[in-house]
């Protein structure tokens, strides 16, 4: 057999051919369904795509869906949205069809959704289309704040030793009590969420991420779950005794123009108390903080119904 020696272009190629192949395997393409922001989508594919096909540019792009690319930079960077006329030139571009087709319309319309109403409806339809075949973290993130347990088991395992076996004594830790197997699908989730993890020595402990709550999801998650503190605040007055409760009520006048120097005040004083949990030791109690500061009367303004 003989031997032809490979010039120093065609060595290169093949170089090149071979890395492909193995980003390919390393970097996974990003799948719709994982998304509750279709431009978060948009921008990832978009640099899977760069990584594949060179030529694959903000001016491809351009002339493929007929806009400025300028414009859709801007998207991408989720500084505006797509226009509805849109959509289909881009399920086009990164070949949406089906289901993921219809899944991306739908985030497009929850992306530019301005109302409440708007958004929790197409939040729902978002739910439903992806089923439960398609559990994402940002599923786990809403959940997380459909229960008022999570975030107080989150905090009592910052200070108590659990093991992951005794699920009916770390239920019993909570107040009002849950049943062990909610305190099982709590820690379950935490542990998704990578909110906790279990330590070397056999316990669980508390990570230092965080869940953001600057997703449009959140807003409705976020408002049941004040509700919920709320509720758990007026079965406190009947629950614990003074000594280890604070609740009470002040009724004063101020000028709405004041708002944003009286909730910066509020800011302050929940980052003071931040700060001297921070510094606590010996900790053996989860405290809830709700600060519940709105109008009971208003002269010249309608009550929004």
């Amino acid at each position: 057999m003989q031997h032809f020696p490979i010039k120093h272009a065609a060595k290169t190629r093949i170089f090149e051919y071979f890395i492909s192949i193995a980003n390919r395997r390393i970097l996974p393409m990003p799948q719709i369904f994982d998304y509750l922001d279709y431009r978060t989508f948009l921008r990832d594919t978009y640099e899977y795509a760069k990584k594949e096909k060179p030529f694959f540019s903000y001016r491809y792009i351009s002339g493929r869906v007929g806009i400025n690319p300028g414009y859709i930079v801007k998207v991408l960077q989720g500084k505006v949205h797509l226009g509805a006329k849109n959509i289909p030139a881009f399920a086009d571009l990164f070949g949406l069809q089906g289901k993921e087709r219809e899944y991306f319309t739908e985030l497009v319309h929850f992306g530019r959704a301005k109302n409440q109403r708007d958004i929790e409806m197409r939040f729902e339809r978002l739910g439903a289309m992806k089923g439960v075949r398609f559990r994402t973290v940002a599923d786990d993130q809403v959940e997380f704040y459909r229960k008022w347990y999570h975030m107080a088991i989150r905090s009592l395992l910052s200070i108590y030793s659990f093991d992951g076996k005794d699920y009916r004594g770390l239920a019993s830790k909570l107040s009002p009590r849950i049943s062990a197997d909610q305190a099982r699908e709590s820690v379950r989730l935490l542990e998704r969420l990578k909110l906790i993890r279990m330590d070397d020595d056999g316990a669980y402990r508390v990570t230092e991420q965080y869940i953001t709550t600057g997703e449009k999801w959140s807003a409705g998650a976020i408002r049941d779950y004040q509700k919920m503190n709320m509720e758990l605040a007026a079965q406190a007055l009947e629950k614990h005794t003074k000594d280890v409760r604070d609740i009470s009520t002040v009724t004063m006048t101020f000028s709405l123009k004041d708002l944003p120097a009286l909730r910066e005040r509020v800011a302050q004083f929940r980052q003071e108390l931040l700060r001297m949990s921070g510094d606590c030791a010996n900790e053996d109690a989860v405290m809830q903080l709700n600060i519940q500061f709105f109008p009971v009367a208003l002269l010249g303004k309608e009550e929004k119904q």
